[in-house]
């Protein structure tokens, strides 16, 4: 063991040593922080502007900082009220008032509000709003490609959820929407950190000092390999915790463990709150980057290359972005669905997939998936490490 821990060591200060590994890491920050300074400064949002003489809205265009930032007020005024039917009668007044309709007119992104946008002049309450938006299982069976027990399965988790209590969960909210993001990031910078972890050494034969020295191939291999999956989980873990921090930066941090259900971003019925969701995603992304680190090392070990290793998530990557697996059959849209690029982003949220014969969802699914392939991707490296560093030379 202590072998081992002397060799990782080793390795690991190999990976951090290059240059590589700090700009991945500036470049990251800066991509997460751009976006959001980006958002924020944008002035071409369209927004809602409510008149309550005629109850007409008109939409608008002006920067989504102030937008947000009105609808982050209001919904503070209202944080820890449950909502019931006193609160939905005084929603539903506020329509009376053109200020007060425009912020309710851009509140979509809450389910109450997004339910009270299109009850306008109807008779709204609190029950009718659990029983049509929370606790319905609604969805096009036949174009969603579902058999009867799994919508069975999404019917029985939402009939048990609610009452909610109303709370502002903006920053939690967007880092959901914006997960997809920070897995391009955090994957692809991890796999070009380690795409010459294996192929370096059939160029450089500087492996041979390992090789030859008492510690053993097996353990030179184990420890390398266990340097790159730390370092691809050091490395997500990093970025994650930028991550929340800018997000928390410009939104706030508040409404952790308002109920997922509330957010109208998606209709999978999960008893989980948003801040939950989200640190939920982000154990997956660790889990999913070691993977596909693991398939980089893999390919940087059989195909010699380090462009080519680091050639496979790129491809992967721009697949998922371009929907090129949408349309192509059950099977294939399943299988694809677990590529971290699209399993961390909101796509998970309308994933009603379930797998047999098990029956567990794609994110229960998605935590023993991603480690046996780790360990999968590990054993192939070894095997192929094996034939050339030890019977091949």
């Amino acid at each position: 063991m202590k072998e081992f821990g002397t060799l990782y060591i080793f390795e690991l200060k190999k990976i951090l040593g290059q240059r590589l590994v700090l700009v991945s890491l500036l470049l990251g920050a800066a991509m997460i922080f751009g976006w959001n300074l980006l958002t924020f400064s944008s002035t071409g949002y369209y927004y809602n502007v409510y008149n309550a003489q005629d109850g007409t809205v008109e939409r608008q265009i002006g920067n989504y900082g102030a937008v947000e930032a009105m609808g982050r007020d209001y919904l503070r005024g209202l944080s820890g009220r449950l909502l019931d039917d006193p609160l939905m009668e005084q929603l539903a007044a506020g329509y009376a008032d053109s200020d007060t309709g425009t912020i309710l007119s851009n509140l979509d992104g809450y389910s109450p509000f997004s339910y009270l946008n299109t009850m306008l002049g109807q008779e709204v309450t609190a029950q009718r709003f659990y029983r049509d938006k929370v606790r319905r299982f609604e969805v096009n069976q036949e174009e969603c490609l579902l058999t009867d027990q799994e919508v069975a399965y999404w019917q029985g988790k939402a009939s048990s959820l609610g009452p909610f209590t109303l709370d502002y969960a903006g920053g939690w909210q967007a880092m959901a929407q914006d997960s997809g993001l920070l897995c391009q990031v955090a994957v692809l910078l991890s796999a070009m950190c380690l795409c010459r972890l294996f192929s370096e050494e059939h160029r450089t034969r500087t492996d041979q000092l390992v090789l030859t020295s008492a510690k053993g191939k097996t353990t030179a291999f184990w420890a390398r390999w266990a340097a790159g999956c730390s370092f691809a989980a050091g490395l997500t873990l990093v970025l994650s915790g930028v991550y929340i921090l800018v997000y928390g930066g410009f939104y706030g941090l508040d409404g952790f463990s308002t109920a997922l259900r509330l957010w109208s971003g998606g209709t999978l019925p999960l008893h989980l709150s948003m801040g939950g969701f989200v640190l939920v995603l982000l154990a997956l992304l660790v889990l999913g980057c070691m993977a596909m680190c693991g398939l980089v090392m893999l390919l940087s070990e059989l195909l010699r290359s380090a462009v080519l290793a680091l050639a496979v998530p790129f491809l992967l990557s721009g697949i998922t972005v371009l929907a090129l697996f949408q349309g192509q059959g059950r099977l294939v849209e399943q299988v694809a669905s677990y590529l971290p690029f699209s399993r961390i982003s909101t796509a998970t949220l309308y994933d009603y997939f379930l797998v047999p014969p098990f029956q567990l969802n794609a994110i229960e699914f998605s935590v023993p998936l991603y480690i046996l392939l780790a360990l999968l991707f590990g054993g192939l490296c070894w095997l192929c490490y094996r034939k050339y560093q030890v019977t091949g030379r």
